[in-house]
């Protein structure tokens, strides 16, 4: 039997709503939460409660237009609270609580899409109460603070990472094969954070600081959203978004050295060895929430359940 997507579970969810409807997350993507409201019977009252950052409306995590969105459908109240994390989405008594935002790839409607999880959870749960009871504190989305957001955004002057666009619209020609020089991933965020970071050696660091400047990372990106604009941004990449697709089979160093003399023709054997450890570090770093290497056989795999 084929198991239900995320989105689709959530739509009949929606569906189903007679009096209510709840949808909490800190990114939403216009499209999506079109989609969403236009499952939701026309009498039923809807909120929204999301999170606005200047950093993330740039990178593309989440879209000012939902104000729109929102404000066409009649009963839909768009709030705001800037520290939220949690996901929880409610239609009257039922709710599904977990990880996946409002996006197509949070929701498996895009690819690569996420692993996430959405739980089946009694709305009168008392967790569910706690989490309610701190939603209180949302306010009102405006279209002033909508403007502030936006104008704070375009300052930032980062190209959006939009689904589905073209890694051309964003990145030179050397993108179609990028592959990461750093060799230290886990590091990358110190680096982000302080040019002149001592955590890592200098050469290190000048192959981290090309790499997000290939990247185009904007700054000002807490810890989270900045691993979610890489892997969004690395994702997009035709030489990695081949490589990524060989993971859920599972790849093994010599396939994944082969991998990497298929993107880069001539490169020599020790250097693409070299080179596909340092793909392989990234993958467990940026998609560990998906991907894994393995203690003994280092294949890089599907995370084990």
């Amino acid at each position: 039997m084929m198991m239900m997507m995320d989105g689709e579970r959530l739509k009949a969810l929606l569906a189903g709503a007679e009096r209510q409807v709840l949808l909490c997350a800190p990114f939403i993507k216009a499209k999506v939460l079109q989609t969403l409201l236009s499952v939701v019977a026309p009498g039923v009252d809807v909120r929204i409660v999301t999170r606005w950052r200047p950093e993330e409306v740039a990178t593309g995590v989440s879209d000012l237009e939902v104000f729109e969105v929102a404000g066409e459908r009649l009963r839909t109240e768009l709030l705001l609270l800037d520290d939220l994390h949690a996901k929880l989405y409610i239609a009257d008594d039922k709710c599904l609580l977990g990880s996946a935002n409002l996006t197509a790839s949070a929701l498996g409607w895009a690819e690569p899409g996420n692993v996430e999880l959405l739980v089946p959870t009694p709305a009168t749960d008392t967790d569910v109460a706690v989490l309610l009871k701190r939603l209180d504190a949302a306010e009102a989305a405006t279209f002033t603070k909508r403007t502030e957001v936006a104008e704070a955004a375009a300052a930032l002057a980062a190209p959006k990472l939009g689904e589905g666009k073209d890694v051309a619209e964003w990145s030179d020609g050397r993108a179609l094969d990028w592959l990461p020089r750093c060799a230290a991933p886990d590091k990358l965020y110190d680096m982000y954070g302080d040019r002149n970071t001592v955590a890592v050696a200098e050469e290190t660091r000048d192959d981290g600081l090309a790499d997000l400047r290939d990247l185009k990372i904007p700054p000002g990106l807490t810890r989270d959203a900045f691993v979610e604009a890489v892997r969004d941004a690395v994702g997009r990449i035709p030489s990695m978004e081949r490589i990524l697709s060989e993971v859920p089979r599972g790849v093994t160093d010599s396939r994944g050295v082969a991998l990497v003399e298929e993107s880069r023709p001539g490169l020599p054997g020790v250097d693409a060895a070299k080179q596909w450890e340092i793909l392989r570090d990234w993958i467990s770093v940026f998609f560990a929430h998906e991907f894994e290497v393995a203690p003994e056989s280092f294949v890089t795999r599907l995370k084990a359940p």
